[in-house]
């Protein structure tokens, strides 16, 4: 059996993969309780999601190399021995300085071997399809709360917060060993043709492909990280506060507030396979225009809403955040090829560590004024509008053919 017959069952094992590495997305349940148990204030206690954000999108930059020297399948198993080790000592938190070291730099250094080269990974077997593949993979990641939240939630009522950690760190060695096992490195000359024909204009073909040294020369790189920065702070902002947000702004129970987290992650992955698909068809910078259209939009009916209006726009939100996770992976490779995905991909990929600081902090800082989250909501409106420009710009710049600049 040829390699692109059994690639559908390594993509499903690495699916999996992402699937248990997506607890990051449940932090917003387990925030609220830590800060009750350890009487932290909301600043405090948000800094550990936004250490843990920045460590598994910048460590890769410097980690992502040894993909190639070890092999895709050990370097995950390193990646998966980390993220275990560092959810079981979570459970002895006694310290915010002992949080910050374990769960922000231990359990993010985990994520930052597992998602990212997973996200390369699919891209790698799917050359033919990036948009699907990143749709699926990052569908995996960001779907994984749906199970995770209401897990933690209940476990915590009846156990507490710390040793539900524990819990996560056994379920996922028995789960992610054995799918590391179908994970197989993908021959360097593969490349399947595609059965359909992309419309001419939709997509962008690298000329070459760059080594990351050329990539961070090209002036394109610089626009596409700021634009991705800016579609991934709503998102962020909300993934790291939504509970905190829905028991105060709104006043619902914490397990209604897991609850509608649930449904969030929903949404989360929705967006994230929706956009994914729509975007091998419509162009990736006609996808994201439309995405900050729809996160200005909701960001405007939160500061003005609530009840029904109010959740909808939340769910709204995560949807279009979860439409720009599946939009790393295929820009890259659609701007600088497919050869080097593995490494430059981890060079696109800070975008997502710089959301993740100017989204959760603005958010508690916001806060901790005493003015509620409305002076964070339009701010992000405002930074949204300017990610619509530079995509445009983007947009423009590929439809009239223009060779990637090299910065001078």
């Amino acid at each position: 059996m040829s390699f692109e017959q059994k690639r559908w069952q390594h993509m499903i094992a690495a699916m999996v993969l992402a699937l248990c590495a997506g607890i990051g997305y449940t932090w917003s349940v387990f925030q609220k309780p830590l800060m009750e148990h350890f009487e932290w204030g909301i600043q405090t206690i948000s800094l550990t999601f936004t250490i843990q954000v920045l460590v598994s999108t910048m460590a890769p930059v410097f980690l992502g190399k040894y993909q190639k020297t070890l092999g895709v399948k050990k370097y995950l198993r390193i990646g998966i021995a980390i993220y275990v080790i560092g959810l079981t000592a979570t459970m002895f938190t006694s310290s915010i300085g002992y949080l910050y070291l374990i769960y922000g730099v231990v359990v993010g250094t985990g994520i930052s071997m597992l998602y990212p080269c997973l996200m390369a990974y699919s891209g790698r077997l799917f050359p033919d399809k990036t948009g699907m593949a990143a749709g699926l993979l990052a569908c995996a990641y960001g779907g994984g709360s749906i199970i995770w939240a209401p897990l933690a939630a209940n476990f915590i009522g009846k156990q507490g917060v710390l040793p539900v950690f524990g819990l996560f760190a056994a379920i996922f060695v028995i789960v992610m060993i054995p799918f590391s096992f179908l994970i197989k490195d993908v021959p360097e000359d593969f490349r399947p043709e595609p059965k359909k024909k992309v419309k001419e204009g939709k997509t962008i073909t690298a000329s070459k492909d760059y080594t990351w040294r050329e990539m961070l020369k090209t002036s394109r790189y610089y626009v596409i990280v700021i634009a991705l920065t800016l579609g991934a702070t709503a998102g962020l902002m909300i993934m790291g506060h939504a509970s905190t947000i829905l028991q105060e702004v709104q006043n619902f129970t914490p397990e209604r507030a897991a609850f509608l987290i649930g449904i969030i992650s929903i949404f989360n992955a929705f967006g994230r396979l929706t956009f994914g698909f729509v975007s091998d068809r419509l162009g990736r910078y006609t996808v994201m225009m439309l995405l900050f259209a729809m996160i200005v939009a909701s960001m405007i009916l939160l500061t003005i809403s609530g009840g029904i209006v109010f959740v909808v726009a939340l769910f709204a939100i995560s949807a279009c955040y979860g439409g720009f996770t599946s939009m790393f992976s295929p820009i890259c490779a659609d701007n600088f090829g497919i050869k080097n995905l593995a490494v430059n991909y981890s060079f696109l990929y800070v975008a997502y560590g710089f959301a993740g600081v100017i989204g959760p902090q603005l958010a508690a800082r916001t806060k901790a004024l005493g003015n509620g989250y409305n002076i964070a909501f339009m701010t992000v409106a405002v930074l949204s509008l300017v990610g619509f420009g530079l995509t445009l710009y983007l947009k423009i710049s590929s439809d009239r053919g223009k060779e990637i600049r090299t910065v001078r």
